[in-house]
């Protein structure tokens, strides 16, 4: 059976990315380390500044807010077990600061959903963050279908 000790989880709060964390838990290993990674895009808070929304800081710390309860919301009901449960939030590209995490975190496994949130026609059988963590990462990369 595969098991790691430490696994990196991308979240986008998804139906697909919360199974991630489910699957990320069934091959964790006692006593391992789950870093479940929110990442903020910066081109969204970007735009949403030039539509108005508000400035750069207030527009990303209501999204961090957002995303600290919905972590909250999501991870309810869920049992971790033996397994630490860590939570990160981030401002930047998703799929760059998904490789930039796990490679400052030297972390030997990424387990994420193939499509998130906001994944468009085009990219309905493989999300486009997913396939470019694929081609990036330099570690196993588990995805998650469902």
């Amino acid at each position: 059976m595969l098991n790691a000790p430490d696994i990196l989880v991308p979240v986008d709060f998804s139906q697909t990315s919360i199974n991630a964390v489910r699957v990320a838990l069934g091959i964790a290993a006692p006593g391992g380390d789950l870093t479940l990674l929110h990442v903020i895009d910066k081109d969204f808070v970007e735009d949403a500044v030039a539509a108005g929304m508000g400035s750069t800081d207030d527009i990303t710390a209501r999204m961090r807010a957002q995303a600290e309860l919905s972590f909250t919301a999501s991870l309810e009901g869920i049992e971790a077990g033996d397994v630490d449960i860590e939570r990160m939030i981030v401002v930047g590209s998703p799929f760059v600061e998904i490789l930039k995490i796990a490679r400052d975190l030297d972390l030997p496994m990424i387990v994420m959903g193939v499509r998130g949130r906001s994944t468009g026609p085009e990219e309905l059988l493989f999300g486009s963050t997913a396939e470019k963590v694929l081609r990036g990462a330099r570690v196993p990369v588990l995805c998650v279908p469902f």
